[in-house]
Parts: C-alpha cells; structure tokens; sequence
C-alpha cells in the first residue's frame, strides 16, 4: 500500500510540472488592431490635436507601447489612434498633448493630460475611449467690471476721463482676444419706443463698437486673467487728484478729432480699433448708465460691417396730443450669435426697458437708484465670484452684478 500510494504521489508531480511547463509555454494572445479614441469636448470648434503621446504600459509586465504624430487620424470632432499587434492584458493609458480650437468664435488653446487605469484589451475588447476632461472650456470671456460713474472733483464736479472696462478669461484654458469689441447700445434703458422693425431678438442696435487688434493670435489670455480698457490711458491723478493711474492698462478708446475744443490725450496704452462712434468728438461711456454694453467676436471685416450691418428704425413719437413717426437713422447692428457677454445697466428711478436681449442678459444692474445720484461716483458694477473664484454668469446681472461696488482699481 505504501508503494501505491508514493507511486501516486509521484505521478501526480509529475502531471503538475508537465501542465505547468506547458502552461508557461503558452503564447500570449496578439490583438491584431487595438483603437483608442480620443473624444473632443462638444463644444470646441475646429479643434485641432498636436504634439500627441498616447502611452500604454502593460501592467503585468511594465512594458510601455508608445504610438504619437500622424498616427493619430481625425474622424469628425474626434482623434483616433490604432494599435497594431498589441499583446493582449491590463494597461495603464495615458494620452498627452496641445489642442488648438475656437469656443464661440473665440480662438483658444491648452495642453492636456488624460489617463485610465486597468484597461482591459484582449480578443473582444479592442476599442479604448478618452475624453479630455481635464479642462471643460466653458466660461469664455465676460464682462467683470463697468466703471462708467467716473470720478467726482473737489468742487463736486463729475470727471469722466478715468472709466474702464474690465473682461476676463472666465474659462480655464487660454483664450485670444483678437477681434473682441466693447459695444455701446443705441438704445437707452431709460426712453422706451417701439422701433420698427424689432430686430431685438436677433441683434443688438449699437452706436459705439471699438475692437481689439490683432491677427487671430495676437493677444493671449491665460485662464482667470483680465485685460483693462481705459477710456484714457493715462495717469488722471496729475488732474484729478481724487482719480486713479491707468497708465497700466491693456488698451484705451482713442479718437482723433477735428474740434480743437475736443482733444484726446493718446495714453501708453494700444489703441482698439475704432470701427463706429455716434460722436464726432471723444466716446465716454454715459456716466449714470444709460446705455447697456456688451462685448462680442466680430466675424467679419470691419468694411463689410460698415456697409452690410445697418438700418433705420421708425417709432411714433408722442407728446400729449401732438404725435409724429420719426426715423432714428444709421443705426448700426451686432448678431446677437457674435456676443459673447452683454450688461443691461440703468437706474431703477428712470428705468424703463431693457435693450438686450434676455438670452443675452434678462436683468440689469446699476450704479445709483435715482438720476444724477450724487453718491454714484467711484462706484463700479463688478461682476460676482462662486466659491471656486470663478465669475457668475446666469445671463441676468440683476443676480450676477454686485451694483454700486466701489471700483477696484482704485484699491490698487
């Protein structure tokens, strides 16, 4: 019995190694063609991938496979990459690089980083999907601050050469300002009409639209950051004590005039490119807000829009009994697709419409609640943050705005 039972031991050892053997020997399945796709945030136009590494590491047996370049194809907003031969197991993937692209028009960019562990490939799973969530390219820019009161003198005298405007970067990747214009309504919140034709719900009506240069590239901005627009760009302190420096601004609104009573002092600051102005003497904003402003990508060349983005509208002009049409002539217009943040400002004493569409803006904000409001001066509308630091923006000012704020640049 004893020698059965070692002989049964000792075929037994010998079935194991002889299965173990064989089993070491086996080879490891191949994956002919493995994909991994790279998936584009919906929202980005015309994106275009560079500079990509897509890196899968085995996990069993650390070994990397590397695939970059040309062999990521595009196949509509997505980026594909195949794998040829790829040993099937567990992977750790990851996939790098730079994506070019326009949100609303505007140009942007940003490096990008995506991974996924434990990633099963083998015989019946040959296909990987990645989406680029590190960055949700949302935001865009906004209007942040309107500082359209000015200042007050010694002698209690308004002084309006120090108003600005301030847009951010609310996204966070890098956006172009290049061709983004500041833009004055034609209309005041304060003197309702109705103008025929209406063309309220598909344009804005503006009579002052002044753009920032450059050549689709020119002027980055990197997430969370800000470019200041001076009405002068100079130091207003030298006459104005009570004022602030804007020397440091990013752009300012020069115009050039005839009148010699109307000069306009050229600051350190670029010029924006002066498309439109209703004055034949120097653009200041209303200094109670009575015209709203809003800020938009110009799609198409300046003399187009000159010639092509005009029209007259009729209203009946009534005063108790007498009544008359009357034409407001010359008008000049924006697509309401090309604004990228608009703000209804009035006075609530005064206060009758507002000339903003509500997809763009439904709420409005202010600085003073009656006319010629004597405290109105060195307050701003400065736009809210959440917790995170990011700006509001629910397309109603009368919830994103804090109205009335002191103007933060004369913290500085």
């Amino acid at each position: 019995m004893k020698k059965l039972f070692l002989k049964s031991i000792v075929m037994m050892l010998t079935a194991t190694l002889f299965l173990t053997s064989c089993s070491g020997d086996d080879p490891i399945p191949v994956i002919p063609t493995a994909t991994v796709t790279l998936e584009i945030p919906a929202n980005l136009e015309n994106a275009v991938l560079s500079g990509a590494v897509a890196t899968l590491t085995n996990v069993q047996t650390k070994q990397a496979t590397k695939v970059e370049g040309s062999k990521f194809v595009k196949e509509g907003n997505n980026y594909k990459v195949m794998l040829n031969n790829l040993e099937a197991g567990t992977y750790n993937v990851t996939v790098n690089g730079h994506l070019d692209f326009t949100l609303k028009g505007v140009a942007g960019q940003k490096d990008f980083e995506v991974s996924s562990e434990n990633v099963v490939l083998n015989e019946t799973t040959t296909a990987l999907k990645m989406t680029v969530s590190t960055f949700t390219a949302q935001g865009g820019f906004v209007i942040s601050e309107i500082f359209f009161t000015g200042s007050s003198t010694a002698d209690g005298k308004s002084y309006s050469g120090d108003q600005y405007i301030i847009i951010t970067n609310n996204s966070d990747v890098t956006l172009y300002a290049d061709s983004i214009a500041v833009l004055e309504s034609a209309f005041l919140t304060t003197t309702k009409e109705d103008y025929t034709p209406d063309i309220m719900s598909t344009h804005f009506s503006v009579q002052a639209c002044y753009m920032i240069p450059g050549t689709g590239r020119s002027v980055p901005v990197e997430p969370g950051e800000s470019l200041t627009l001076a009405v002068n760009a100079i130091d207003h302190t030298a006459e104005q004590p009570g004022s602030i420096n804007l020397t440091d601004a990013d752009y300012e609104f020069f115009d050039e005039t005839s009148n010699p009573n109307f000069t306009d002092p050229d600051g350190t600051a670029p010029n924006l490119d002066k498309w439109y102005c209703y004055t034949a003497t120097i653009y200041q904003f209303h200094s109670r807000g009575f015209n709203s402003m809003a800020i938009a990508k110009m799609q198409t060349s300046k003399e187009d829009w000159l010639e092509n983005y005009v029209y007259d509208a009729t209203y009946l002009f009534v005063f108790g009994d007498f009544s008359r049409e009357m034409t407001k002539s010359g008008i000049y217009k924006v697509p309401n697709a090309w604004i990228l943040d608009g703000v209804n400002l009035s006075v609530e004493s005064v206060r009758e419409w507002n000339v903003l569409d509500a997809s763009i803006d439904a709420g409005w904000t202010y600085c003073g609640k009656v006319d010629r409001d004597e405290t109105r001066f060195n307050k701003s509308v400065i736009r809210k943050q959440d917790a995170s630091g990011k700006y509001i923006d629910t397309n109603n000012s009368t919830n994103d705005f804090t109205p009335e704020a002191p103007a933060s640049l004369f913290n500085k």
